[in-house]
């Protein structure tokens, strides 16, 4: 087998290799990208149950306070207090108001919860993008630079024809290693 038959097959090689890893490449940010889509859904379903959880927290947060304002009107009448007027109609208002308080705080904060979650899941999901736009690119750059590698072993192929025509069937070793160098 010539220098130049070995000379082509190794720019073969070398083409087919970087073509893989392009591919190789491809396929660790496919899987990146779909790890990070996933990372979104989790992160979605999360915001759904903090919504959900919160809201059972303030309900049962209403109903305690609705217990307290009834335990504080009997409280009232059973020291033969008008329920209806003056200082204890205040208190019960402001028990009231102190219980719609916590109520929207629970709601609030779990809200805010939702919000984080549902943020995080908007990152995942550009990182999920950012990925996949990479591994397209990634086989993109394998075919060039696999085509780059047959361009440039194409140059060093011709030096190596060149030196075998204009020695004849004199060419040794060191006039191919002189062509590519």
């Amino acid at each position: 087998m010539c220098f130049a038959t070995l000379g082509a097959i190794g720019a073969g090689v070398s083409a087919i290799s970087s073509i893989a890893g392009g591919f190789a490449q491809a396929g660790m940010a496919n899987y990146q990208a779909q790890v990070a889509s996933n990372n979104a859904i989790i992160a979605r379903q999360k915001a759904t149950y903090a919504t959900e959880a919160g809201e059972t927290q303030a309900q049962a947060e209403s109903l305690k306070e609705r217990a307290r304002g009834a335990s504080i009107k009997a409280a009232e009448a059973s020291s033969n207090v008008d329920v209806n007027s003056g200082t204890a109609l205040d208190l019960q208002q402001s028990q009231r108001e102190l219980g719609e308080l916590d109520t929207q705080t629970r709601m609030s904060n779990a809200a805010l919860n939702a919000y984080g979650y549902r943020s995080e899941a908007s990152d995942f999901e550009a990182q999920s993008n950012l990925y996949s736009s990479a591994a397209t690119g990634d086989i993109a750059g394998g075919f060039l630079s696999g085509a780059g590698s047959l361009l440039g072993n194409a140059k060093s192929l011709s030096g190596i024809f060149s030196s075998a025509q204009s020695a004849g069937p004199d060419l040794n070793s060191a006039d191919i290693v002189s062509a590519f160098g």
